[in-house]
């Protein structure tokens, strides 16, 4: 999977399910845009479909949340 080629793509769940839109990457986390909220995905539940990214297993949607969290704090403090 090339890194470069996970950015600006949707996301879907197990499901198929529109999660959000891919932004960024922190390390080994996929930083998704969801509504007005950011949530942070290991790269490891990450598979590239193609047209789409897709979250495979199942994901905390706390732990996810606290992700997407941190690395907005760290953003914001850069910009």
């Amino acid at each position: 999977m090339e890194l470069e080629n996970l950015i600006c793509r949707f996301v879907v769940d197990g499901k198929g399910k529109k999660i959000g839109e891919s932004i960024a990457l922190d390390g080994d986390i996929l930083i998704i845009k969801r509504g007005k909220e950011f949530i942070g995905v290991p790269l490891k539940h990450v598979d590239d479909e193609g047209e789409y990214l897709k979250v495979k297993g199942l994901v905390s949607m706390d732990k996810a949340r606290k992700l997407g969290r941190r690395w907005e704090e760290r953003y914001e403090k850069k910009r």
